[in-house]
């Protein structure tokens, strides 16, 4: 089946793509449904790992886009 891009990008805005920005949406998806309003590095590594993502993978702009994305969706 051919994707079109639209598909493809509510995919990747799901989390579903191995894209750099479908990883952070699959991270900000988990930490979006925390009951902490601040999220600490022990939660931000569990919630990589609940998703099969690497958290040592982030780099800063990565968890400025992460915050970005949550601020959006919460």
């Amino acid at each position: 089946m051919a994707y079109k891009g639209w598909h493809l990008a509510a995919m990747e805005d799901a989390g579903y793509m191995d894209t750099n920005t479908g990883l952070i949406n699959r991270v900000a998806n988990y930490l979006a449904k925390s009951p902490n309003d601040e999220i600490d590095t022990a939660e931000f590594r569990s919630a990589c790992y609940a998703v099969g993502v690497d958290p040592d993978s982030f780099t800063q702009s990565d968890l400025e886009e992460l915050q970005r994305k949550l601020n959006q969706i919460t």
